[in-house]
């Protein structure tokens, strides 16, 4: 670890501060890490350095197999965890509301009292595992401070609720994972014992398979691991920075402009705002009125003494998983395409604009402007973010139909 004195106005007061192994920055004179910056080995990087040679990406993958255990042991040991993180997790937000403030005759806000939850947590539910606790602690208190605001002061909204099952979370030191007769092979530390699990490979998870072979091989460095439930299948989700990708080639230049219209998912320009290219995507729309339609008619079914469960409510529900796969294929395609072409183009910047959401008011515009960004900035590219007051236009037919 680089280390430096530094001399404060007494001599005898001395500390000493991190250096950044590739800038040669100095960190602030505290004891601690710095906010933001990493240690990697015997290496430290400050933020600026690590975010420019990193990228953080969370790969999740359906479970193929347990290898120690038979399904039925697995999701028994699954379902205790997910009652205790449900459980938990409700139980940090009551508390942090019952320890907060009440709006009085003050200006402003208070700030938020200090909560320290981590002993109650620990004797409430034993069954968790300690890094496990503190996990859970961390990412509900961010979520309750998200909302605070709306709740203690303005009244616009309510305690937020944790419906079961919340994935059970596991720091970067309780899981590993290798690549064995090239399958990966992901061991996680659930409860009180280690199982092994085969995670899916195959050509439709060759963005992940590379990104769990980075990590397998040590180019990439771990962070958090969850285990949670989608329909009826087994997810492991899997966090690491990842190294980013140098950019080779001509240099970038220009700026590409993406937009949403009324009557077209997306249209792209140049810097002069002459139209590339334009993509409609009507069977978006088309995959959207038939997902509604065909819930319409199974709530209209349901009200003719289908009590307490109707008789079509799995294929309800596999017809809804369905189509958030579609939606979240085509958002995935759709924005690799969008940063594969402004790569190719060479264009060093985005501006993504997509204020008019006319076109498919169901699609997730959200994910993709997300997963936009998050492939351009992997591939090294400027994403600019810009929506200006949406004009009111009627949506033409499709071009299908």
């Amino acid at each position: 670890m680089p280390l430096v004195t530094l001399e404060q106005r007494e001599p005898a007061e001395a500390t000493i501060a991190m250096v950044c192994s590739s800038c040669q920055v100095l960190s602030p004179t505290d004891a601690r890490l710095p906010r933001g910056w990493k240690r990697s080995g015997n290496d430290i990087f400050c933020k600026k350095c690590w975010r420019g040679g990193n990228v953080l990406r969370a790969v999740s993958v359906p479970i193929a197999q347990p290898l120690d255990c038979s399904w039925e042991d697995l999701r028994k040991v699954l379902r205790e965890m997910w009652i205790q993180t449900t459980q938990a997790s409700n139980w940090i937000v009551t508390e942090l509301y019952a320890r907060d403030v009440r709006r009085g005759n003050q200006v402003r806000m208070p700030p938020m009292p200090k909560a320290y939850l981590y002993p109650a947590l620990r004797e409430r539910f034993p069954l968790l595992p300690c890094q496990t606790v503190a996990s859970l602690e961390q990412a509900t208190q961010a979520k309750y401070r998200a909302v605070r605001y709306k709740i203690i002061w303005t009244a616009e909204a309510v305690l937020p609720t944790f419906r079961f099952p919340v994935p059970f979370p596991m720091p970067n030191q309780s899981w590993h994972v290798a690549i064995e007769d090239g399958k990966p092979i992901a061991s996680f530390r659930i409860g009180d014992q280690r199982l092994r699990l085969r995670l899916k490979s195959g050509p439709q998870f060759r963005r992940q398979f590379q990104a769990i072979g980075a990590i397998a091989a040590g180019r990439a460095v771990k962070g958090e691991a969850a285990i949670y439930e989608r329909g009826t299948a087994l997810m492991a989700k899997l966090v690491a920075w990842l190294p980013r990708e140098k950019a080779t080639g001509v240099a970038t230049q220009g700026v590409l402009g993406i937009r949403t219209e009324a009557n077209v998912l997306l249209i792209a320009t140049n810097t002069k705002d002459e139209m590339l290219w334009r993509y409609n995507g009507d069977h978006l729309r088309r995959w959207a009125a038939e997902h509604r339609a065909q819930l319409q008619r199974w709530a209209d079914d349901s009200k003719y003494e289908n009590r307490p469960e109707p008789k079509f409510a799995a294929r309800r529900e596999a017809a809804s998983g369905k189509y958030r796969n579609r939606m979240d294929s085509a958002c995935h395609e759709i924005a690799a395409q969008v940063a594969g072409y402004a790569l190719r183009r060479k264009f060093a910047a985005v501006r993504y604009d997509d204020s008019i959401k006319g076109y498919c008011e169901q699609f997730p515009w959200f994910k993709l402007r997300r997963l936009i960004a998050e492939k351009l900035d992997q591939a090294g590219v400027v994403f600019e973010h810009a929506s200006g007051s949406p004009p009111t236009e009627k949506p033409e037919p499709l071009s299908e139909e």
